[in-house]
């Protein structure tokens, strides 16, 4: 082959061309951003709309019904779902795969522009595109001083945090805008004959600067601008409200009183037990996490020493830290992987061609790196992952090759002749294997949705590595073979391993196989059938697990009659619970929020009731070998960092008893940072017309999962709300000329008031709120609320309308239009998995359609879409099985021999399924993504087995002579390759704490999966491969003696 003849002949441009390669892997590694996750803009829309004081049900009626009317029945929706909370609208819009999603946005902007009957006091519909994207830190202003003080504070921290490099937002929560409240006493308007009407009129009147134009004159074009009464509220208070025509004035200050103070309070936030103002910054799409968050680290150091020393400034949620320990992690196995290969490779071989095989490992990783940069995609947690992943498929290339080579040199050729020919007789079988291998990873392409979007770098990395690996062992190994190999026959008795010896009894027992092949089939079909079923009874599957990350979350509840104030002091109680049960080495940041739940960065709950505590816990106390003197070493930080001991699951057991103890607390429920997409374990939907069904049924599946062992913190969404009382205008009302809008809009003035104008108060637009005083706002008794009449009268609530009392709901969610009652649940993977939870709810409930033909049952959330996504790796898996086989075909010009060769692969089970028991796993997604590697690893040991003994069968051998002098020759590259690979991924099976555990079922499956897929290889392929030969010598036998040639 050309390549092979212009590496041997031009060893210096090799060497150039192996430079540029370097450095440009280099820069492109370099340059790329580092990144948590990669940012995905998903196919799907938001629609938030503001209905402020609205209940959940008004929400529904008013905002939510109306948006979705208008959007129903666009063919480019996939599904629609919604949900009405007390005063807000969240409607998201899940697109069709394939959907133009911008163009899509603005023909959603044009049907939102045309919704003409949503309330005048609802705000604008907010149209975005949702987005996977993580915050990368957050700060936090927290000290015992005056809110305001914070709150404007904040502002002019997010203003500096904004000019940072590489900061693209800077989102506040838990801050309050500034307001002036007009409070007007209702008696005092009764008697004075105004009404609440005359009061905001001569508001609006006063307060806004109107242009008049400009004036011609000899001096030229003069503006003439008419100016308010200034925004404060001294000047409010002069307002004239009535004139006599005696010239008496009653000014607003006679009838209200006037200040500026902060908006009523939604949410509030503590940090460490203290109140808090929390700025997350979110960086641009080229910037590195580990890069801004170093900026904003010593931005609030500066800080730190600007602010007073009653403000505290604190970080938390930092995600470069986790960047950071997975590069690192990265670093060390490979390290530590590297040295082990050197190790086998010099142990089985000699230095020297250790040395030029463990070249590719780099060199295929800077292939990767560059490919990657061009691309767009970043160093982020998947990518490294997929790194891990190649380290144990990219040396495997460069193993064959350069032990050819070498066993050339053994038989006497000259360096340069032994590389070349060496080389050139594995070409077609090293480039058939490769591209088998990257065939069995591009299912991964076919994974739609959100997690197909997230791991699509996977198969990218890999085929890129591969490509990389076989450049290098065919334009570069070849070369360095030539000019660096040497084989000294003197030595050969002083050989640390006596291959001769070990491959003269591995020669009897496959030979004894071979004459045996029947029984040695059958018993290795056996093991497998031992081992599926061993899988199938022993091994549950779980798509993800959680990730110890030294972050979770404790989300409770208050009864939902409770205040935001109520539920705050609830607030306090917890937080002295987790400060008590937690010390200086196990806690680090502590941060509450009320009034509002986070799920993920595109859903949350609202809510008065609410409570939500994201613990941070120190770092873990370094474990195992690769913490303690690897990682230290790779990241140039000579110090043990870390002073926790105790496992994040104990923490969370010993909060979560200690918090029972709370009295007050209607739910609780804890949360670790997942592995996969967030969201409840198990979320299933019931979808009907009559809330009071879907109530009755979502309360049966709760029941019979807080049965199920393992199932815990079962909730359901159709519980009753907060109580509300309901008016309704009655004749005596309508005898005054009163009207339903009269009412409301008397209610919501005296109880959340009304923004009768917006004005500018130094740099931000504030509202003046004309609202009832506080002691007519906290009286329950609302048949005794003030109304004023046009004409002055003053009437009472209860005069003029009818009053109930009743319960509203605290959530409304529908699907499609349809109500939904959502049941959400979490599992105890120690004892059961979410799917095998969702499958005994879908026996258990399976005659629910036929007992109520309107109402549907449906499984819901992130990890059934995940679920769904992964049923196209089925179509996909059968395509790359027939691209493998294809290639097999075109290599042995036969359709028999690929299919001995692919035969190996399912054999690979049987050390998966060992490995996890052995090591305790459940089966999963990364479980599936090592046995994907594991597939092309096998079939490249089979091919090069069953190549080299059809050549020498071509060559005139017996076929069981051609078997053993094949497996005799190939064994030792076979075991180099298993050898190599399972040292190379070793630090993640026995040495994996922490976030690295995470990683332990990918290479558990792998490892083991290839030590036992060797066995079947040396032993069982051989046996497959002669008695499919007998199989096609029966048949063609058979065909002759029904068909004999003629004549």
């Amino acid at each position: 082959m050309p390549l092979i003849r212009f590496s041997i002949n031009n060893p210096l441009l090799t060497n150039l061309m192996l430079g540029i390669v370097i450095v440009l892997g280099v820069l492109s590694w370099r340059s790329m951003p580092e990144e948590m996750f990669p940012t995905i803009e998903l196919d799907a829309v938001s629609i938030r709309v503001e209905f402020e004081g609205a209940s959940p049900e008004e929400v529904e009626r008013q905002i939510t019904i109306p948006v979705e009317e208008e959007f129903d029945g666009m063919a480019e929706i996939d599904v629609m779902s919604s949900t009405s909370h007390e005063g807000m609208a969240s409607v998201i819009i899940k697109l069709k795969s394939g959907t133009d999603v911008d163009q899509y946005m603005r023909d959603a902007q044009t049907v939102l522009d045309q919704i003409t009957d949503l309330p005048e006091e609802a705000e604008e519909p907010e149209l975005v595109r949702l987005k996977a994207r993580f915050p990368v830190i957050s700060v936090t202003l927290y000290g015992d001083v005056a809110r305001g003080y914070l709150y404007d504070l904040a502002d002019d921290i997010k203003r500096r945090m904004l000019a940072l490099p590489g900061v693209a937002a800077v989102g506040v929560a838990g801050d309050r805008d500034w307001e002036i409240w007009v409070e007007v006493d209702p008696y005092r308007l009764a008697a004075r004959n105004v009404s609440l009407g005359q009061v905001i009129t001569a508001i609006r009147g006063n307060l806004r600067d109107l242009p008049g134009g400009s004036l011609k004159a000899q001096e030229g074009d003069i503006l003439l601008r008419g100016m308010g009464v200034a925004p404060e509220p001294e000047s409010i208070r002069g307002i004239v409200v009535r004139s006599s025509d005696t010239g008496g004035q009653l000014t607003l200050g006679e009838l209200a009183d006037v200040e500026l103070r902060l908006e009523e309070a939604k949410t509030i936030g503590r940090f460490m037990g203290r109140p808090s103002v929390n700025l997350t910054v979110t960086k641009t799409k080229e910037a590195s996490t580990i890069d801004v968050s170093d900026a904003v680290r010593a931005f609030a150091a500066e800080l730190e020493s600007e602010l007073p020393a009653s403000i505290k400034v604190g970080l938390f949620s930092d995600l470069s830290n986790y960047v950071r320990n997975r590069l690192n992690t990265v670093k060390s196995s490979g390290i530590v992987g590297l040295a082990l290969v050197l190790l086998s490779l010099y142990l089985f071989l000699n230095f020297r061609v250790a040395l030029i095989t463990a070249l590719g490992i780099p060199v295929s990783f800077l292939f990767a790196a560059i490919a990657l940069n061009y691309l767009g995609y970043t160093i982020n947690m998947v990518s490294l992952f997929a790194f891990l992943i190649a380290l144990g498929l990219i040396v495997d290339d460069a193993i064959i090759v350069t032990e050819n080579v070498y066993r050339h040199m053994e038989m006497g050729k000259p360096a340069h002749e032994a590389a070349r020919v060496g080389a050139r007789e594995v070409l077609w079988p090293v480039i058939a294997s490769t591209t088998t291998t990257m065939a069995a990873f591009m299912p991964m392409f076919a994974i739609t949705g959100i997690m197909g979007a997230f791991i699509a770098v996977i198969p990218v990395v890999v085929t890129a590595s591969l490509a990389g690996s076989l450049w290098e062992a065919f334009g570069v190994l070849p070369s360095h073979a030539a000019e660096m190999l040497r084989y000294d026959p003197e030595k050969k008795r002083s050989a640390r391993i006596d291959w001769g010896a070990l491959l003269e009894r591995y020669a009897r027992l496959l030979r004894w196989s071979l004459c045996n092949r029947y029984f040695a089939s059958l018993f290795a079909i056996g093991v497998l059938m031992v081992a599926l079923v061993t899988a199938g009874t022993r091994l549950p599957f779980q798509l993800f697990d959680d990730v110890d990350i030294g972050q979770f979350f404790v989300n409770a509840e208050a009864p939902n009659t409770y205040s935001l104030e109520d539920t705050a002091k609830l607030a306090t109680q917890m937080e002295d619970v987790v400060m008590s049960t937690l010390d200086d080495n196990d806690l680090d940041t502590l941060l509450t929020n009320v009034g509002v739940t986070f799920i993920d960065f595109n859903r949350f709950e609202t809510g008065s009731h609410y409570i939500q505590l994201v613990i941070d816990l120190q770092k873990r106390r370094p474990q195992g070998f690769i913490e303690r003197f690897i990682s230290p070493v790779v990241s140039l930080r000579f110090a043990w960092e870390g002073t926790r001991t105790r496992d994040t699951e104990v923490i969370i057991n010993e909060i979560r008893e200690n918090m029972r103890g709370i009295a007050g607390i209607k739910r609780v429920s804890i949360q670790r940072t997942q592995g996969g997409p967030a969201g409840a374990d198990i979320e299933v939907g019931v979808s009907g017309p009559d809330v009071d069904v879907l109530r009755t049924e979502a309360e049966r599946i709760t029941d019979y999962l807080s049965r199920l062992p393992g199932v815990q913190d079962v909730r359901q969404n159709l519980e009753p709300g907060k109580l509300e009382y309901r008016y309704t205008l009655n004749d005596r009302g309508r005898e005054l000329g009163l009207s339903q809008s009269t009412l409301a809009d008397a209610v919501r003035t005296g109880f959340l008031g009304i923004e009768a104008v917006h004005v500018t108060r130094g740099n931000e637009r504030i509202p003046v709120r004309v609202i009832y005083p506080e002691t007519i706002r906290e009286n329950s008794d609302l048949e005794r609320l003030p109304i004023t009449l046009d004409d002055g009268r003053l009437v009472y609530l209860g005069d003029v309308a009818d009053i109930e009392a009743g319960r509203a709901m605290n959530t409304i969610s529908r699907r499609d239009t349809q109500r939904l009652g959502m049941v959400t649940a979490e599992v105890d993977e120690n004892v059961t998995t979410p799917l095998e939870v969702t499958r005994l709810i879908e026996e258990q409930f399976a005659d629910l359609p036929d007992r109520l033909p309107r109402y549907e049952l449906l499984f819901l959330g992130e990890k059934k879409d995940a679920g769904e996504s992964f049923q196209g790796m089925r179509e996909a898996l059968v395509i790359a099985l027939a691209i493998i086989f294809f290639i097999l075909a075109a290599l042995f010009r036969s359709l028999l021999d690929p299919l001995v060769v692919m035969l190996a692969i399912p054999f690979g089970l049987i050390g998966v399924v060992i490995g996890h028991l052995l090591f305790g796993y459940n089966l999963q997604f990364l479980s599936v993504i090592g046995f994907l590697a594991l597939t092309g690893i096998v079939v490249n040991d089979s091919l090069i087995l069953v190549n080299f003994a059809e050549r020498l069968r071509r060559e005139g051998h017996e076929r069981i002579d051609a078997l053993v002098e094949a497996g005799r020759v190939r064994a030792r590259p076979i075991l180099l390759t298993t050898v190599t690979t399972f040292l190379g991924i070793s630090p993640l099976i026995f040495f994996a704490t922490g976030q690295t555990a995470f990683l332990s079922p990918m290479a558990v499956s792998l490892g083991f999966g290839l030590v036992f897929a060797t066995v079947v290889i040396l032993i069982v392929v051989p046996c497959f491969y002669l008695v499919a030969d007998d199989m096609k010598l029966w048949s063609s036998r058979k065909f002759h003696e029904y068909f004999p040639a003629s004549g």
